[in-house]
């Protein structure tokens, strides 16, 4: 079963890349929070976070708050086009499971464990650089928007969470993707993509494309809104957004990992009343092919 074998490694590798420290998840919303875009030749040019406006419904309040989904290991590019964004805020919602007086400076040496390990290996590997040696959280209108630790383990035990058990779900997800297609032939057309274009960037490309399989994180997760990883921390900010909206902040960015955009967006919608206005496009991973024009 070799196909599946890839494929589930694959998958853990995009896990521990995007979900459990950020990546795409699966709601039901029609909303797309990353993709990976093609060229005019169809060759795979960028892996891309999207950056999605919600306003209010009704209309009649200057609000606009924008989810900014982010992927903890991207181009150095990626990471200066969001901190010039982030300028442009009155709050930005940050995400970092961390006790609310960390300090963030010196990212790879605070990061210890398995997580981070992973995470700083494949910067190497894919020749790409680490979120919090890139982003400039120390600029004045940033503000913690997650759990901290202590928070974190609590809910996850209260919910019957772990490692272990993300784990297994990730073998049985793979394992039903491959009754599903049993022949492979998604990753060979994936794969037909990749060399028909000359590029050199196979293995990024391949993650790029897993990670941006939104239906497999439910599997693993379970329902987001119920989940610790998702659906906890997500409340959390939604709680500091309320709370710096009652202190006057109309212009809002929540810098969370993609994963969570789902079940973010649907809290916007249910608890503050906003509604989707626009969709902007950033390249996290340079995959090769022609630039493009990426605004909704």
């Amino acid at each position: 079963m070799p196909m599946t074998t890839t494929r589930t490694r694959f998958r853990i590798i995009a896990f521990v890349l995007a979900v459990l420290v950020a990546a795409p998840s699966g709601a039901d919303s029609d909303t797309v929070f990353a993709r990976v875009s093609l060229d005019d030749e169809e060759r795979p040019r960028a892996l891309q976070m999207s950056v999605v406006t919600y306003e209010p419904a009704d209309g009649k309040e200057l609000l606009s708050v924008d989810l900014v989904g982010a992927i903890h290991i991207g181009d150095p590019s990626y990471y200066a086009e969001l901190n010039e964004r982030f300028q442009e805020y009155d709050v930005v919602l940050y995400e970092l499971v961390a006790p609310q007086d960390a300090t963030i400076s010196g990212g790879l040496e605070k990061r210890k464990g398995i997580l981070s390990t992973t995470q700083v290996g494949m910067t190497k590997l894919l020749d790409l650089s680490f979120q919090l040696d890139e982003i400039n959280y120390d600029q004045a209108n940033f503000v913690h928007a997650d759990l901290s630790p202590d928070e974190l383990r609590q809910s996850m035990a209260d919910r019957g969470e772990s490692l272990y058990v993300y784990f297994w779900r990730i073998f049985f997800a793979s394992l039903d993707e491959y009754a599903k297609d049993p022949l492979g032939l998604q990753d060979l057309q994936m794969l037909s993509t990749m060399v028909t274009s000359d590029q050199d960037d196979s293995l990024k490309t391949m993650i790029a494309y897993e990670m941006t399989n939104i239906g497999q994180v439910q599997d693993i997760l379970g329902e987001d809104s119920d989940s610790a990883v998702i659906g906890a921390r997500n409340q959390r900010a939604i709680d500091v957004l309320k709370r710096e909206i009652d202190t006057g902040a109309k212009r809002i960015g929540i810098f969370y990992g993609v994963a969570h955009m789902p079940d973010l967006e649907e809290r916007l919608l249910d608890q503050l009343g906003l509604q989707y206005a626009s969709t902007e496009w950033v390249d996290a991973w340079r995959l090769g092919g022609e630039t493009a024009d990426d605004t909704e």
